[in-house]
């Protein structure tokens, strides 16, 4: 059972998670606003998650039953972000701030293995709700970490990200 405090901390950063996405459809193009929803990852996330399990073009294995349970029971500051264009799940990622609160970490960002209409462009709004959330709660830096290979490290440098190599291996972009 959570503490009163982390679960006063949970409420409050699910606020602030509504919020920044709230804040991000608003920026949208006028077209997307109606067709694009911005979500926490839920239990109907996790049931589409499941589908791409199996498929054959899924470029990450990432379990995302554990690791959306492990950053709800530890990081109530965390990112989280399910990406759905009407009823199709495009993209799910996690993240938290570092602890000294300064920078946003995108730990995981998975788009459909599948083509939707939001292929190509699920980076592009999960970067935008991470700078609206890094903006909420503080933060003065998005890092993207551990980019899985030099095509989507150079997609990441071309959304104005500086690679980061050697030991650290991320990808980060300063905010104004």
């Amino acid at each position: 059972m959570k503490q009163a405090s982390h679960q006063l901390a949970d409420r409050t950063y699910a606020q602030l998670r509504e919020h920044s996405r709230t804040q991000a459809v608003l920026k949208l193009p006028l077209n997307l606003q109606e067709s694009v929803k911005l979500d926490d990852i839920t239990g109907r996330t996790m049931a589409q998650l499941s589908r791409w399990e199996a498929h054959p073009d899924r470029r990450v294995m990432w379990s995302w039953q554990h690791w959306a349970s492990r950053y709800a029971s530890i990081y109530p500051k965390r990112f989280e972000l399910a990406i759905w264009f009407h009823s199709k799940l495009c993209s799910v990622s996690l993240g938290r701030p570092t602890w000294s609160a300064g920078k946003l970490r995108l730990d995981m960002i998975e788009s459909s293995p599948e083509k939707t209409p939001l292929t190509g462009q699920t980076v592009k709004l999960t970067v935008l709700v991470a700078e609206t959330y890094a903006d909420i709660i503080g933060a003065e830096q998005i890092r993207i970490m551990n980019p899985i290979n030099s095509k989507v490290r150079s997609h990441y440098e071309a959304m104005g990200f500086t690679y980061v190599g050697g030991k650290s291996d991320y990808c980060v972009k300063d905010l104004l």
